[in-house]
């Protein structure tokens, strides 16, 4: 009989070897799932909650919009990141913003892939021209995204401050952050406890920026502000003061309420407050309020029915409205649904980055039916594509924009630059690239600078280090609290009495 004790031995040794191998495995897959189901362990992206956070150098592409121009990123990067290979000094800068989504967003893929087209076109102009200072270091754009309403942010920032440390290809700012809602505050707070300075797009809430002080002045418990912070849009503040100079010109008497979403959003409530600031002495009616539809939970159903029907029963003229784009359209609805009899003409007063309802028929159509003008202060005027830059109405650096706008962006249209986020975008990285420039002129072209180093740099973008950007030419110092003095804010009525050219005198912030 032969003996089988050592091959039954060396078989259930085989056996449980495979066994615990196969545990290590499912162990190993289970534990890395959420990295590859976004692009694989080495994308810098994984899933969180379902959706695909992290960052990435446009090798991953988070939205199908997207794809063309995380291809033209991937292709700088690729193009420096060979240039580094020598003795060219590389740095970083991130866009960090929301590019996934879900039906309650405050940002959605429109406005976000013109955010993207405007960063790289700033990058692309940095990094071939000397429009905001020497061409050294040389500039790598990533993208970091942080959830459709900015809740997985943590494991993002975390990765931010470790590039940041990076000796060789540091992180050197970060810009985008473009949405006013209390997660931007958290999130800024944490990179400014690193130094890492940022310069928001698109956030216009007061109190997201610096105090009066200057970048490390953070304000009083009653008027906190944020240091670190400073913005290249201007604040609700000033676009309500632009707003109140145009109802100062009106020749009959104002009288106007408020519609208020009562939402946690910074946008909103810190709107509300420059209303009753700058325009109290026109409100004659007591505030409407709703919970929007891009930031919390569902609306409640009619709610703006409600809404509608109690600003037509006041018989006001005007209405503050302190919300967010897609609940004006509701609210819109709503005012065309009750069939509202007002003794004048009705306008709403309105802020935004950028407006493109001119190619809404509908919208069109229920402003021109119901005698109802909107008037909103922007960040942009779609008739300066047709007025020179250099015209007291635009910009002085507009056109150079526009051009290099055109120039980079692959299939790139006018169209694109209508609700703005291209424009706020490519100035925001603008401001952080002069910032990095200027290390240079003292350190030498081939030194690397450091987040500190070119955070220490954002007050001294004035005089002759101001920059020439698409919105206006931009002054930082200590005293403006984050804003952008030379930034132009103009005034848009719908429907447009002239199509061609922008309203006179526009508010240019600091010109008072």
């Amino acid at each position: 009989m032969a003996d089988t004790g050592g091959k039954d031995w060396k078989r259930a040794l085989l056996l449980g070897f495979a066994g615990a191998l196969a545990v290590t495995l499912v162990a190993t897959t289970v534990a890395l799932w959420d990295r590859f189901t976004c692009g694989g362990p080495d994308s810098g992206v994984q899933e969180i909650d379902g959706q695909c956070i992290g960052i990435t150098d446009g090798s991953y592409s988070f939205h199908p919009q997207f794809e063309r121009i995380q291809n033209q990123i991937k292709q700088e990067n690729d193009r420096v990141e060979e240039l580094g290979q020598g003795e060219t000094p590389v740095v970083r800068v991130a866009f960090l913003g929301i590019l996934t989504f879900d039906s309650v967003s405050p940002m959605d893929a429109e406005r976000m892939l013109r955010s993207l087209e405007g960063a790289y076109t700033a990058v692309r102009r940095a990094n071939s021209s000397q429009s905001f200072g020497d061409k050294f270091p040389q500039i790598q754009l990533v993208l970091a995204n942080v959830g459709s309403q900015q809740e997985q942010w943590g494991p993002v920032v975390d990765d931010l401050v470790s590039m940041s440390e990076d000796e060789k290809r540091p992180l050197v700012a970060v810009t985008g952050m473009g949405v006013s809602i209390p997660s931007t505050r958290d999130i800024a707070e944490r990179l400014n406890a690193h130094n890492i300075p940022m310069v928001s797009s698109a956030v216009t809430a007061d109190g997201l920026a610096h105090g009066p002080r200057g970048l490390d002045d953070a304000g009083d418990p009653e008027a906190p502000a944020l240091p670190g912070v400073i913005r290249a849009a201007p604040s609700n503040n000033e676009y309500i003061k632009a707003l109140g100079a145009y109802l100062d010109a009106v020749p009959s008497p104002v009288r106007a309420l408020i519609v208020q979403d009562t939402n946690d959003d910074l946008f909103a409530s810190t709107l509300y407050q420059a209303y009753r600031e700058h325009l109290q002495d026109h409100i004659d009616e007591a505030t409407q309020s709703y919970r929007g539809t891009t930031v919390g939970d569902t609306p409640i159903s009619g709610l703006f029915q409600n809404v509608a029907r109690n600003v037509c029963s006041t018989q006001v003229n005007t209405v503050l409205f302190a919300g967010r784009a897609p609940d004006l359209d509701v609210f819109l609805d709503a005012l065309d649904a009750e069939i509202c009899t007002f003794e004048e003409p009705l306008r709403i007063l309105f802020v935004v980055t950028g407006l493109s309802i001119l190619e809404d028929e509908r919208t069109m159509k229920i402003l021109e039916a119901n005698d109802i003008t909107l008037v909103y202060a922007s960040g942009i005027d779609t008739r300066w594509q047709s007025t020179s830059s250099g015209e007291e109405v635009v910009p002085r650096g507009y056109s150079r924009f526009r051009d290099a706008y055109l120039r980079y962006v692959e299939g790139g249209q006018v169209s694109g630059l209508a609700n703005g986020y291209a424009l706020v975008n490519h100035d925001a990285a603008a401001v952080a690239v002069r910032a990095v420039r200027m290390t240079a002129e003292e350190g030498g072209t081939e030194d690397v600078p450091t987040p500190e180093e070119v955070r220490s740099r954002l007050m001294l973008l004035n005089s002759a280090y101001a920059v020439e950007a698409g919105g206006g030419t931009l002054s930082y110092s200590p005293e403006g609290g984050g804003e952008a003095t030379g930034r132009y804010v103009p005034i848009v009525e719908l429907p447009m009495t002239d199509p061609r050219e922008p309203l006179p005198d526009p508010h240019v912030i600091g010109s008072e």
